[in-house]
């Protein structure tokens, strides 16, 4: 019975703060705005980290290494090399080209019709395009490379990876730019929320200390505000979703775009619920911590 009155207890005064906040509905939207604006901020990095981090392990192909092999090197030489790198663990995989699909390929480019008509054999060699193990370190993999690159039936290895591991670089450096404008963000926001509540503690001082006389507890005192900076949060947390959607369907039709011209079909994607939850979470937290200290002076003055 105790539990029970006690869940009736903050059931009650959680709505009755709803309420109060609905009853002033444009001071509420204006509050719950900014907090949404600024929780919008680090959400939609968040966003866009999270889509750039998707596109680099789309790239991530782009970490493999094509071997070319001597021209005239036969189907045994070529397929006992791959068979080899197969057997290497930091290897993930081995595509194998043989001189007639490579022929193939370019047959199929129209830039290269003018160049294959003056070709009376097929000069291209086999081509391995070696893709590295998900677990395999770019140290690991870039000594393979340079190793293959000195065996004797092997002409060429080309590989363009510096640009992938600059973006990763980049990418790790943001996410912990992300962390700290996040940090100063919630500390803003539990500035904010404090001193809004605080004009609401000062205008009931006189029922706050007319409570204290008949010996009521602080977290009696305490509670309808605590629940009124969870409207705020709860509020603001939504307001930052809403931004972020829009901003998302706003540029999704530039970014589908962009993807086009690099023939993927890739679309521009929002955080995922569970980062929905944490700005949900992050809102009513920092509602709580700055209606937690907006009262916390009033009830020291109290005593």
């Amino acid at each position: 019975m105790k539990l029970l009155r006690f869940i009736r207890r903050h059931a009650d005064c959680c709505y009755a703060e709803f309420t109060r906040i609905v009853r002033q509905p444009l001071g509420s939207l204006m509050t719950m705005s900014a907090i949404g604006l600024a929780l919008a901020l680090p959400a939609g990095l968040s966003a866009a980290l999270s889509n750039a981090e998707g596109l680099a392990a789309a790239w991530g192909e782009a970490r493999s290494f094509s071997i070319y092999l001597k021209g005239g090197t036969g189907v045994a030489v070529a397929e006992q090399l791959a068979a080899d790198l197969e057997r290497n663990p930091a290897v993930g995989a081995v595509r194998r080209i043989s001189p007639a699909e490579a022929l193939a390929i370019m047959e199929g480019r129209s830039e290269f019709a003018g160049a294959l008509e003056t070709m009376a054999d097929n000069p291209l060699p086999w081509t391995l395009v070696v893709t590295p193990a998900p677990a395999a370190a770019d140290t690991e993999f870039l000594v393979l490379k340079t190793t293959l690159a000195t065996l004797d039936e092997v002409d060429e290895v080309l590989a363009d990876t510096e640009w992938l591991q600059r973006l990763g670089a980049l990418l790790t450096l943001a996410g912990q730019a992300l962390l700290l404008v996040l940090f100063m963000v919630l500390v803003a926001l539990v500035v904010i929320i404090g001193n809004t509540i605080r004009l609401e503690v000062q205008k009931q001082d006189g029922a706050l200390e007319v409570l204290a006389l008949l010996g009521a507890s602080r977290g009696y005192m305490r509670r309808p505000f605590l629940y009124q900076g969870f409207w705020y949060g709860l509020g603001g947390g939504l307001v930052a979703l809403g931004l972020v959607r829009l901003g998302i369907w706003g540029l999704g039709g530039s970014f589908s775009e962009l993807m086009a011209l690099y023939d993927s079909e890739r679309v521009l994607s929002g955080a995922g619920w569970r980062q929905d939850l944490l700005i949900l979470g992050l809102g009513v937290l920092t509602g709580w911590l700055g209606a937690w200290r907006a009262v916390a002076g009033q009830m020291r003055r109290i005593g």
